[in-house]
């Protein structure tokens, strides 16, 4: 009977692998599906569009996007990792990837997930409207230190590294501002404050960078920790005497158990996106740093930022055990 039993899981082990193993070789077939966890005209959102128009035309199939906003990326990571893991449905992620798992929101974090490339980094940045009153970062919390809970700033939901970058900030320079969280990201912020619906946002460079350039807003810092090429005369946080600074690491990721010869191919194409011109010189402009780091880079650099966010949301108690 022990027998007969081990005999079946050993055919279906065969089966499985061999059927595996078909599905990697002949990968891919079809069009590939790939999710964004936030709205469109947002930084995560901007940046996938132009690596995977170029990646599809390395990887022999159409790669159609789908916005899949909620939660800070969160909606749509919960659906990928429950998605076959075949290579059809794949995805984007941020830092949030580990920030949601700390503060308890989802249950899954880096681990739950394979990942097949990080393409790119952004700093944070505020944004004020081109006639607001504020011409520095120190004036900017000198306002804020006076009247405290008074200025609005547009950020995106608790979670995301925006909205980090704005916590540090009222952390470092003991100041606290009336936050407008934005559903679907960043996407919305430099309109809301070009509209003058609220007094400043909290944004990526490439998020806001269109109606910088319409002369409708303007960077008071950025949280790099040098100047970007895209903007040299906005200075950092650090210039201006705040240690702060935060990289919003974007990877593409698959679900776990995704075969590995799939995750190669992947990672030849959007590689080969990334390292194209079109892609580069949109990073340039943008003020993005490019990146193509391979599948074990980006495993371990996401083990690093793992833990940078959870002794960051440790120290600001607001941790939570996940079960």
């Amino acid at each position: 009977m022990r027998r007969a039993k081990l005999t079946v899981l050993l055919t279906m082990s065969l089966v499985l692998f061999v059927a595996g193993a078909a599905v990697a070789a002949d990968f891919p077939s079809k069009p590939v599906t790939f999710l964004i966890g936030w709205s469109t005209g947002g930084g995560s959102d901007l940046v996938s569009r132009v690596l995977c128009g170029e990646a599809e035309k390395h990887l022999g199939q159409p790669i159609v996007i789908v916005n899949k906003p909620g939660g800070s990326g969160a909606k749509s990571y919960l659906e990928i990792s429950k998605s076959r893991p075949n290579g059809y449905t794949i995805g984007n992620t941020t830092g949030t990837i580990s920030t949601h798992k700390h503060l308890g929101n989802i249950p899954i974090g880096y681990e739950s997930f394979e990942p097949i490339m990080t393409f790119n980094t952004d700093p944070g940045a505020i944004w004020v409207k081109e006639d607001a009153p504020w011409k520095t970062l120190e004036e900017f919390v000198e306002a804020a230190r006076k009247a405290p809970e008074t200025i609005t700033v547009a950020a995106s939901n608790p979670g995301s590294i925006t909205r980090f970058g704005l916590l540090l900030l009222e952390k470092e320079a003991g100041v606290k501002f009336r936050i407008a969280s934005q559903s679907g990201g960043e996407s919305k912020g430099p309109e809301l404050v070009a509209g003058g619906h609220v007094d400043a946002c909290q944004a990526a460079p490439v998020t806001g960078r269109s109606l910088y350039e319409a002369g409708k807003i303007r960077p008071l810092g950025v949280m790099s920790k040098e100047r970007l090429e895209a903007f040299p005369e906005v200075p950092t946080y650090i210039e201006q005497g705040y240690n702060i600074t935060i990289d919003n690491y974007r990877q593409v990721i698959a679900p776990k158990g995704t075969p590995k010869d799939v995750v190669e191919t992947l990672y030849q194409a959007f590689k080969a996106a990334a390292e194209g011109e079109k892609y580069q010189k949109y990073m340039k402009e943008s003020g993005s740093v490019p990146l193509a780091l391979g599948p074990e880079e980006s495993k371990q650099l996401m083990k690093e930022q793992s833990k940078f966010f959870m002794e960051m949301i440790i120290d600001m108690g607001m941790y939570k055990q996940t079960k």
